[in-house]
């Protein structure tokens, strides 16, 4: 089943660097598969996805997963009392998912919202060229989500906000094809 995705996610200045780290991480590796890459925050709000995300994954479904398991790991880094954690992933098969966080961005004053960046690659991608290309943009990223009036309201949404949100963006792509309930 193909997933269609609201251009908002694909068509921004965040999804135009991740298609950056993309294209830089083949040219320096060329080794495995990248099926897609999300920038989401802590809590799974979607700020973009690579414009070659596949397009037979749910990258709502992704974007949940993977700010899960920076959650999880998160907790892990509590209960052992380790200074920081840097990165979570999970293998299954030979899928691997990658989440990284790479800035805290200030969307009110006194508040901030951690950006992830969540990665679905075979078991051959090289993490660290992965890990060294979100380093190098990170900082873009983060100056690009400040400065984006648009995203940092996304940002800011509560729960009711979100899903009246995505009930929105669940228009643009299907129309009236879907009825959609409050």
């Amino acid at each position: 089943m193909t997933v269609a995705i609201p251009k908002i996610l694909y068509k921004n200045r965040i999804s135009d660097i991740l298609d950056e780290i993309r294209d830089n991480y083949g040219k320096l590796s060329r080794r495995g598969y990248i099926y897609g890459i999300i920038a989401v925050d802590q809590d799974a709000k979607i700020i973009a996805v690579d414009s070659r995300f596949d397009r037979n994954l749910n990258y709502w479904d992704l974007s949940s997963i993977g700010a899960a398991l920076y959650g999880v790991a998160k907790q892990g880094q509590d209960f052992f009392e380790a200074d920081s954690l840097d990165r979570a992933s999970i293998i299954y098969n030979n899928m691997r998912l990658f989440v990284k966080s790479i800035a805290d961005v200030q969307v009110k004053p006194n508040e901030f919202r951690e950006i992830l960046i969540v990665l679905l690659t075979d078991k051959n991608v090289n993490i660290g060229v992965m890990v060294l290309q979100m380093q190098r943009y990170s900082q873009l990223m983060k100056q690009e989500i400040e400065s984006s009036k648009t995203i940092k309201s996304t940002l800011k949404m509560n729960e009711k906000e979100l899903k009246a949100h995505i009930k929105t963006l669940k228009k643009e792509i299907f129309g009236k094809k879907l009825r959609i309930s409050d």
